[in-house]
């Protein structure tokens, strides 16, 4: 999938075709990324999905995101660290389509370490 990047309030990276993807799913034909809003995307199979930028980045996939829900649902009082700014947070500075199955998003606090795989993406729309 190309990926497009413009100095903008937008990423928009085009698949083109489509198809299916292994699991007989639909496959993202277009994704349009508003960098403080939220993420678009058309689907092979002609659906559309919007996902809020604050459950995209609640949803993150990598181990330390999945590690933090847990120590939450353990402990929800538990005090977060303010290293970061809260709404640099669900700000993306980037994006980039990786291979044929998912989306790695940099956002604004420097996190980029989650891949969401396009059926988490399907599932969160």
């Amino acid at each position: 999938m190309p990926r497009r990047f413009e100095r903008s309030a937008r990423v928009v990276l085009v698949q083109g075709q489509g198809g299916v993807m292994a699991g007989g799913e639909a496959r993202p034909v277009e994704l349009n990324l508003s960098r403080h809003k939220d993420l678009r995307i058309k689907w092979s199979d002609g659906s559309e999905s919007v996902i809020d930028l604050v459950a995209l980045r609640k949803a993150c996939p990598c181990a330390t995101c999945r590690a933090e829900r847990e120590d939450r649902a353990k402990n929800p009082l538990a005090v977060r660290s303010a290293d970061v700014r809260e709404e640099d947070m669900v700000v993306v500075e980037d994006a980039e389509v990786v291979g044929h199955y998912g989306l790695k998003v940099r956002w604004k606090d420097g996190h980029d370490t989650g891949i969401y795989d396009f059926a988490l993406l399907r599932e969160l729309g």
